[in-house]
C-alpha cells in the first residue's frame, strides 16, 4: 500500500473515531470543588445535629424526677418542697402537738381549733355569748353576785378554748384542718364572693398533699409492705398528672407557677409517669 493510501486511511479511521466519541469535553476545577464542600457542610451540619441531640438527651437525663416528691433525683428530694406555697400552708402533726401552749388564762387563743370551727362559731362561743350572759345577770343591786357571772363565763371560756384547742386533735384531724387550709389558699375567688374549692388548682395541691402524706406512712417500718397503698399512691400520682395536664392545656404560664407553689418539676408530672412498686 502506498503512503498516500495509508495516510488516507488513516484520516478515515480517526474521523470514525471522533463521531463515536463526540465532542471533546473540557475538565472543570470548580465543580469539583464546589461538590466538595457541600458534602463538608452536610457532614459539619449532621455533626451539629448529633451534638445538639445528645446534649439534649443529657439535659433530659440530669432532669429526670421522681414522680412522686416531684423533686430531681440528683438532689435532695425535698428541695423543691421546702419553702413552696404548699408547704408553707400545711400543719405538721409533731409542730401542733409539741408546740408551747397559750396562756388561756390571760385570754390567749390557741394557734389552731379543732375542724368544723368557723371563725363565726368562734365569734359566737367565745365573744357573744359570754358577754350576753353577764350583761344580762348584772345586777346593779347585787354587784358580787354580778361579778361571779362574770367569772364563772370567763372560766367557761377558758375550758372551751382548751377542749377546742387542735393540739387536742389527732392525726387525722389535723389532715381535715390541713384539707380546710389547702382549699383556702389555692381557691379561686367567685364572683359571689366564695371560694372555688373544685379549680385544677384546689385539685392538683390536695393531690399532692395525699401522695406526700401516703408516701411518708409506706416509708415507716412495715408500712413499706402495704402493697394496697403502694397501688393507691400509683394511683394518685396518675391521677395527678391527669389534673395538671388538664390545666397546662387552659394556661401554661399559670400551670409552671402552680408546679413552682406545689414543688413540682415539669418532669415529674409530664410523659410516662412510672411509680414503682
Amino acid at each position: 500500500m502506498s503512503l498516500s493510501s495509508l495516510s488516507s486511511v488513516r484520516g478515515r479511521v480517526a474521523g470514525l473515531i471522533s463521531s463515536v466519541a463526540g465532542p471533546s469535553r473540557s475538565f472543570s476545577a470548580s465543580a469539583v470543588a464546589s461538590a466538595s464542600s457541600a458534602k463538608e457542610n452536610a457532614r459539619r451540619k449532621k455533626a451539629k445535629s448529633l451534638a445538639k441531640r445528645e446534649a439534649l438527651a443529657q439535659q433530659w437525663e440530669a432532669e429526670t424526677s421522681d414522680p412522686v416528691l416531684g423533686s430531681p433525683l440528683n438532689g435532695d428530694p425535698s428541695a423543691l418542697y421546702e419553702g413552696s406555697r404548699l408547704q408553707r400552708v400545711v400543719l405538721k402533726a409533731e409542730d401542733v402537738w409539741y408546740a408551747a401552749p397559750p396562756n388561756y388564762a390571760a385570754g390567749e387563743e390557741p394557734a389552731h381549733y379543732l375542724p368544723g370551727l368557723s371563725a363565726a362559731d368562734r365569734e359566737l362561743l367565745f365573744g357573744a355569748v359570754p358577754s350576753a350572759t353577764t350583761a344580762l345577770a348584772f345586777d346593779p343591786e347585787r354587784p358580787a353576785a354580778s361579778a361571779a357571772v362574770a367569772a364563772d363565763q370567763e372560766q367557761q371560756t377558758e375550758t372551751l378554748r382548751r377542749i377546742l384547742d387542735l393540739r387536742n386533735s389527732d392525726k387525722e384531724g389535723i389532715n381535715v384542718v390541713n384539707r380546710q387550709r389547702i382549699a383556702e389558699e389555692f381557691g379561686r375567688k367567685t364572683a359571689s364572693g366564695g371560694l372555688d374549692t373544685g379549680s385544677s388548682e384546689v385539685q392538683a395541691a390536695l393531690l399532692t398533699y395525699k401522695i406526700r402524706n401516703l408516701h411518708e406512712h409506706l416509708q415507716t417500718g412495715f408500712n413499706s409492705r402495704d402493697t394496697q397503698n403502694r397501688r393507691n399512691l400509683r394511683i394518685l400520682v396518675h391521677k395527678r398528672a391527669s389534673v395538671l395536664k388538664y390545666f397546662k392545656r387552659r394556661d401554661e404560664v399559670a400551670y409552671d407557677a402552680l408546679l413552682k407553689d406545689l414543688g413540682l418539676t415539669r418532669r415529674a408530672v409530664e410523659g410516662e409517669v412510672k411509680v414503682g412498686m
